[in-house]
């Protein structure tokens, strides 16, 4: 039998607004996400959970005025950390074993005088 080569659209894998969740708890926003964000590394970000519809919100420290409310500095690799990660895991009755887990985005949404980038959770 032959080999076959593949043929990978690797330009529809790119460019998607997500955060990921990864096994280690880490919390992490894509490039494209970072991009649209505006967010570099070393920035803090707030984020905020939906627990109804299953979403993630993200905005930078600077336009949320959300009250009660911690920053968290994204890293070089756009990490946001474990402890956000577990954060939302918890918020969202996530088990560990169900990890990695990917949220897509789905806008932007106005709440409360804030604008939060909302992600939802893939099926």
């Amino acid at each position: 039998m032959a080999f076959e080569p593949l043929k990978i659209n690797t330009a529809e894998r790119r460019g998607k607004l997500s955060l990921t969740i990864d096994s280690q708890s880490r919390l992490t926003v894509s490039r494209p996400a970072q991009r649209e964000l505006n967010i570099k590394p070393y920035q803090y970000v707030v984020i905020s959970v939906d627990v109804e519809n299953k979403r993630i919100g993200v905005a930078k420290q600077e336009l949320a005025k959300v009250p009660n409310a911690t920053a968290i500095k994204m890293d070089k690799r756009g990490y946001l950390g474990a402890s956000a990660g577990r954060s939302v895991c918890e918020k969202l009755g996530l088990p560990h074993e169900e990890l990695p887990v990917k949220f897509h985005d789905i806008g932007w949404i106005d709440e409360n005088g804030s604008r939060w980038r909302a992600f939802e959770l893939s099926e």
